[in-house]
């Protein structure tokens, strides 16, 4: 949450499933859970739940399926497949903020869903189970995101994300992607050259490119329902609205994240948690950034370049030296980084 805005002057609301912030109005909710009963908002809280670690294990096991069906390295898909439709949040919440003209949100949440993405979720799954990384990643994505972090830390150095900063992001995205994908290529015509189609290779296919997009949907209504009656919930009980941004809002739209990268670690495909992670802060600040500053520029307050970006480099840095030293985040690093998460963001709601 934006340390600069004032909580208190602020409404929570969710807009077609998506998290947005605005001045107090007396506008209902599309899904309006305060005329029913506590049970009924606990049960959409538990079903939440339920749909998020549901299709985590769904995009999981279908997006790992897949990648060895296709000769893919699981880091691959980790990076785009599940990257990008976990991102879709973040993308929505942030392009929909600026077409309104809430810049702080739109920034704002880009940069908390980064910090969360490696502080959070990957600090929680090597809790779970210590996190190893393929050479691939240390050698290309680790080093990309921080470059790419400082980058874009750099672009909002004079006071606004323009249409040719955002443009310089988007055309890195599409150079990343092409690399990602040329990669992608060579790994599967390997494989085809040396690995023997199984029997019904093609409804195989299908079978899991299904499991895979019924997990991403099942991951969007699942973050709905968590953070529309977890709102619930804390408004009955008298939460204040600080806690509320520090929780539910700073949180709500990196759920996917956490509920796939989550699933991926207990699973022991840390590759697709890792993939994850990284290829989702990358499609945060260039193709999330990057369109939504080419539609409408970003105006950026001085307290995110002095304060948000740089701890976001930060805590993108320690994961880099993490890595570096063992291959993995091990359970002490990842306690380190969810210790980490808690203290920026505890820094951001309190230094004024």
């Amino acid at each position: 949450m934006r340390a600069d805005v004032d909580p208190g002057k602020l409404d929570f609301n969710i807009i077609d499933g998506y998290i947005t912030i605005s001045p107090h109005t007396n506008q209902a909710h599309i899904m309006d859970l305060s005329q029913i009963g506590l049970f009924w908002v606990m049960a959409f809280f538990v079903a939440g739940i339920v749909f998020l670690f549901g299709g985590g294990h769904f995009l999981v096991e279908g997006s790992s399926k897949l990648a060895r069906l296709l000769g893919i390295h699981p880091i691959i898909v980790g990076l785009t497949v599940v990257a990008l439709g976990t991102s879709m949040p973040e993308f929505l919440v942030s392009l929909t903020a600026a077409l309104k003209g809430q810049t702080d949100v739109a920034l704002g949440n880009i940069i908390g869903s980064n910090v969360a993405n490696v502080g959070l979720i990957l600090g929680l799954s090597a809790l779970c189970r210590p996190v190893s990384v393929h050479p691939k990643l240390l050698r290309f994505e680790v080093p990309l995101v921080m470059g790419v972090s400082c980058v874009f830390w750099a672009l909002c150095l004079n006071g606004i994300l323009g249409r040719i900063d955002g443009l310089l992001l988007v055309l890195g995205f599409v150079l990343y992607l092409t690399v990602v994908i040329r990669g992608a290529k060579a790994d599967a015509i390997n494989h085809a050259r040396t690995t023997e189609k199984p029997r019904h290779f093609r409804s195989t296919i299908f079978r899991n490119m299904f499991f895979l997009f019924l997990g991403i949907i099942a991951l969007k209504y699942g973050a709905d329902w968590v953070v529309d009656a977890a709102l619930e919930i804390s408004r009955r009980f008298h939460v204040s609205e600080l806690i509320l941004g520090l929780t539910v809002v700073a949180i709500g739209t990196s759920l996917p994240e956490l509920a796939t990268s989550l699933v991926a670690a207990i699973k022991k495909e840390g590759d697709i948690s890792i993939g994850n992670i990284i290829g989702s802060n990358l499609f945060n600040m260039m193709a999330v950034a990057g369109p939504t500053a080419l539609i409408k520029p970003l105006a950026v307050r001085q307290g995110l370049t002095s304060n948000h970006l740089p701890l976001m480099v930060a805590i993108t840095v320690l994961v880099w030296l993490f890595l570096r030293s063992g291959k993995q985040v091990s359970r002490i690093e990842g306690a380190v980084l969810l210790l980490s998460y808690v203290a920026i963001t505890f820094w951001w709601a309190f230094s004024g």
